[in-house]
């Protein structure tokens, strides 16, 4: 429960909240304090400068420490019962103290930060000022000292209490706002509890559920769109992963159902020997289609995680297109097909793998393209890019049908048959030997052409 309770987003941000709260309380705190503090120092300086410039003018209009001079000076400390005051004429002669004990150097402290002297007498402590000064007189000089202080103990009472009141202010000021953060959090976290009820309605069998993006808060929006594209891709990723399954057992099936009808055939009656070598060579052939369906599986597996490419060459794609022209030059004179390049351009790749992917368009080109055609490869070297494109007169293809050529054992063919000798896995292949590269290719279908272009990133 406790590790519940702490691993709580909201208990969190409660504490966040909380703990911003108190050290801005107590920042708040320590500046009041010393604030007040200083407004007292200041009206207790204000009223000690004072009575010293009474006291000065009072040493002035009485040049003798007489009688009149100590009623004088008692008459100005009426109404003042928290001061203190001690003269002394000469310096070092007291001819008035304010209290029947004589404050002493020894009983007084001064601070090295400020001029405040300070001093206790009893259970009160005083703080106030030294002055010294010559006070001239019929043309007589006389040095005086005066020492004058006030009592703090209502100072230091009041700012004890004021204390206190901030301190319990600050705690229930924190408890109130810890409640409340952890109140705004729990009810601004509702939306995402609202996507997790979403997300657990969510199935390989459902995944049309999308979370809604209208009433979700700003901060979540990002979140949201980006769990409803996670959505979409798995919708189409388990959709191509379910025909995918679909067409594998397809292609599959078709020379098992071969392999088994031909035995079963040669063994429903004894035959010579030529006929049981002509059932294996043709058992032979569907044996080697298997094998090319599993070798090109295990390519696009190995491609899928993380294949590297052996060795990367300076390519002149020309050149390459050529030996390539040489070697489909046969199979396409059964068709009537002829060849024709233009541009240039060089890339870096792996020479096996492009020579791969390339044989594959090529082969795809033929294999679809009309009789007494022509097929064309074009090549555009950029400053950041090398284009190359192959084109071909070819069926028309719908948007649906461009979309999902680079599939595997996808055929433009709705009744998937294998009329023509391959594996439904070149075209998958070429992408997969392309993406290794960080090259991308795309498939048009326009004015009766067929076009698959391919954009090499010059690094």
């Amino acid at each position: 429960m406790n590790n519940r309770l702490f691993n709580a987003l909201s208990f969190r941000i409660a504490i966040l909240f909380s703990l911003s709260t108190i050290t801005i309380l107590i920042t708040m705190g320590l500046v009041i304090h010393q604030r007040v503090t200083r407004h007292f120092e200041n009206e207790d300086r204000m009223l000690l400068e004072g009575k010293i410039q009474l006291i000065h003018n009072l040493l002035a209009q009485h040049p003798s420490n007489s009688v009149e001079l100590a009623v004088s000076l008692n008459d100005a400390l009426i109404g003042h019962d928290n001061l203190i005051i001690q003269v002394e004429r000469p310096i070092g002669k007291v001819i008035f103290s304010s209290i029947p004990a004589i404050i002493s150097k020894q009983q007084i402290t001064q601070s090295d930060v400020n001029p405040w002297i300070k001093w206790n007498i009893k259970d009160h402590t005083y703080r106030g000022f030294i002055y010294k000064k010559d006070i001239t007189n019929n043309n007589i000089s006389q040095s005086t000292q005066t020492l004058v202080g006030i009592d703090t103990s209502e100072h230091m009472l009041f700012l004890n209490e004021f204390r206190r009141q901030l301190f319990y202010i600050g705690l229930i000021g924190t408890i109130c706002l810890m409640f409340l953060g952890w109140f705004a959090a729990w009810r601004g976290l509702r939306p995402v509890k609202r996507m997790a009820k979403v997300a657990e309605s969510i199935s390989a069998q459902h995944l049309s559920v999308r979370l809604e993006l209208n009433n979700t808060p700003s901060e979540l929006k990002p979140l949201t769109i980006a769990f409803n594209d996670m959505l979409d891709r798995l919708e189409v990723a388990l959709e191509k992963l379910s025909d995918f399954s679909s067409d594998l057992a397809h292609e599959i099936r078709t020379p098992i159902n071969n392999l088994m009808t031909q035995t079963q055939v040669c063994l429903s009656r004894s035959r010579d020997i030529d006929a049981y070598k002509e059932v294996l060579f043709s058992n032979l052939e569907e044996f080697e289609h298997l094998a090319r369906i599993v070798s090109d599986m295990l390519f696009l597996a190995k491609a899928e995680n993380g294949l590297t490419l052996a060795k990367l060459e300076h390519i002149d794609l020309a050149a390459e297109v050529e030996a390539l022209f040489e070697f489909y030059d046969a199979l396409a004179a059964e068709k009537n097909i002829r060849f024709e390049q233009s541009g240039s351009g060089k890339v870096n790749a792996d020479p096996t793998m492009l020579r791969r992917a390339l044989s594959n368009l090529f082969s795809n080109a033929i294999k679809y393209g009309k009789s007494n055609s022509v097929i064309r490869v074009k090549f555009q070297q950029q400053i950041e890019n090398t284009l190359f494109s192959i084109e071909n007169e070819g069926p028309v293809l719908s948007p649906e049908q461009l979309s999902r050529v680079f599939d595997r054992f996808y055929r433009t063919d709705a009744s998937r048959q294998r009329v023509e000798d391959g594996t439904g896995l070149g075209l998958a292949i070429t992408k997969s030997i392309l993406d290794m590269h960080n090259a991308l290719i795309y498939a048009e279908s326009r004015n009766g052409l067929v076009i698959f272009s391919i954009i090499f990133k010059n690094q």
